[in-house]
């Protein structure tokens, strides 16, 4: 039998699932701020081991490429190239915010999802219920809080994630919305097989797959440092263009 692996690191949270080619399995949530690095091979074996699955029993991976932590996604993404190499498997790169959203397992209400982006953003995405699945109905965004709070609608269930930021004050706003939001934090979901739950949904769908060689991680925005980078760049060329004038 072959079987699917599922990994969520785009947050604090770091997700494992594990899924055969019909029903999720089992899932493991740990809360690993700043050391998924040193915790994802050590939770893999655990699931592995739980299981009964040898690793060359796995032939296809789903794993979340963002949006999320900068750190965490290039940690989950640099474990699959490498479990990946001299192995032929298939990988679906999933949005964290849809992992988030399929974890939460609703399936009544319209649900939006939105990650702390800093500095005044958040990273955000709808979802509706069409009968057993979810179905995105706003594609993965960066905007202001200010935005995303004028976008929601009466009946939304909304989930949010800080992704590790203990001051983060951009849902403060949500207070006005009680038994209608709800933060990750305090209520952690299984990410990671969601994210293999998500591949068993799209096992039919030979254009979604990729290969390990071609994860890419999907920021949606970019550091401050890069930011930084790019203020200099455009300080630099205004003088430039002064000078010559």
């Amino acid at each position: 039998m072959s079987y699917i692996l599922g990994i969520d690191t785009s947050s604090g949270e770091l997700g494992i699932g594990l899924a055969d080619e019909h029903h999720g399995l089992l899932g493991v949530s740990r809360y690993m701020r700043n050391s998924h690095a040193e915790h994802i091979s050590r939770s893999i074996e655990f699931l592995f081991a739980t299981c009964a699955v040898k690793a060359p029993e796995i032939d296809s991976i789903a794993i979340a490429v963002g949006p999320g932590s900068f750190t965490g996604l290039r940690i989950g993404i640099s474990f699959i190239k490498g479990f990946c190499i001299g192995r032929d498997i298939k990988v679906l790169p999933v949005s964290s915010l849809e992992s988030a959203a399929v974890a939460w397992n609703n399936r009544e209400k319209p649900l939006a999802v939105a990650f702390d982006a800093r500095n005044g953003d958040v990273f955000w995405a709808r979802f509706a219920p069409r009968g057993d699945t979810l179905a995105k109905t706003h594609d993965d965004a960066l905007a202001p809080v200010s935005r995303f709070r004028d976008s929601l609608e009466r009946g939304d269930i909304v989930i949010t994630d800080t992704l590790g930021h203990e001051k983060s004050t951009a849902f403060d706003f949500l207070i006005e919305r009680p038994g209608a939001s709800y933060a990750l934090e305090k209520f952690p979901v299984q990410r990671g097989l969601a994210c293999a739950r998500l591949a068993i949904q799209a096992k039919n769908d030979p254009s979604r797959w990729i290969t390990a060689s071609e994860i890419m991680p999907k920021y949606l925005s970019i550091t401050t440092m890069e930011k930084k980078l790019a203020c200099q760049a455009h300080a630099r060329e205004e003088v430039r263009h002064h000078e010559i004038h």
